[in-house]
């Protein structure tokens, strides 16, 4: 037996936990439906995909199910890939504004797919940067989940928008929840553009990439030393409350 099956019937029971794991081995392009989800999702079939891998981050591993004491209103997805992550924040929380970004043209274009049938989302081909400008979109073979944007001119160019920007296209002037998965640019995000949005942000779930670009979690930690949030850790994600704008621990009595 698959040590990565019985994540699968923990999740979903024996039945659909084998089946939804046969799917996902098999690479099929058929739909796939999960309970709790409205609409089914799609996964790209083709061997070299990474949307197997990180549909089980996200709905096997659970990696962005932690405690959001909130009811999140505003919600930026940086590094959106094929949507998944959307998808999940679209049916917890319906009400929600989710502004989503992905620069790879084959990513969006499954992301589109994805999140077609959630109205409260809308998805922007582009990239998250520390300046608005156009930026060059590379691939140094760490595959679809991992493109990387680099400044200056190249063959694949890209809209880079400032999370300014992006707030102001979602209507508002803070952000309840942001979820960063940019591959090694958040490190000139919080290097660069950090006053801008921190301040802003009740919540960040952040996951970090030294292993692309070296001295990536040391900006971000460098960064954060000026603010006054807490950190908790979840899979690849650092969870980050804004102890000024939210209560992280609201079963706590902090008089006692």
């Amino acid at each position: 037996m698959s040590s990565r099956l019985p994540a699968f019937i923990k999740n979903y029971g024996f039945l659909n936990g084998l089946k939804l794991y046969r799917h996902i081995k098999s690479k099929s392009n058929a739909a796939i439906r999960l309970p709790g989800l409205q609409h089914p999702l799609y996964l790209r079939g083709k061997p070299d995909s990474t949307d197997a891998f990180i549909f089980e981050q996200i709905f096997i591993e659970k990696q962005y199910d932690v405690s959001i004491p909130l009811t999140p209103k505003f919600i930026i997805d940086l590094g959106a890939n094929v949507g998944f992550a959307s998808v999940l924040f679209a049916n917890l929380y319906p009400n929600a504004k989710i502004l989503a970004i992905e620069p790879d043209a084959g990513n969006y274009e499954a992301a589109k797919k994805n999140l077609a049938p959630y109205k409260n989302v809308t998805l922007i081909k582009g990239a998250v940067w520390h300046k608005s400008e156009m930026i060059n979109l590379v691939d140094d073979g760490f595959g679809e989940a991992a493109f990387m944007i680099k400044p200056g001119q190249g063959s694949n160019m890209v809209q880079g928008y400032t999370i300014k920007e992006l707030m102001e296209q979602l209507g508002t002037n803070h952000i309840d929840l942001l979820k960063m998965d940019v591959e090694g640019a958040e490190k000139e995000l919080f290097e660069y553009d950090a006053k801008s949005w921190i301040p802003f942000t009740k919540m960040m779930l952040v996951e970090t990439h030294d292993r692309y670009k070296k001295n990536s979690s040391t900006a971000v930690f460098q960064e954060m030393a000026h603010y006054d949030f807490s950190l908790e850790l979840k899979g690849e994600n650092m969870v980050l409350y804004n102890n000024l704008l939210i209560n992280p621990y609201p079963k706590h009595n902090t008089n006692d």
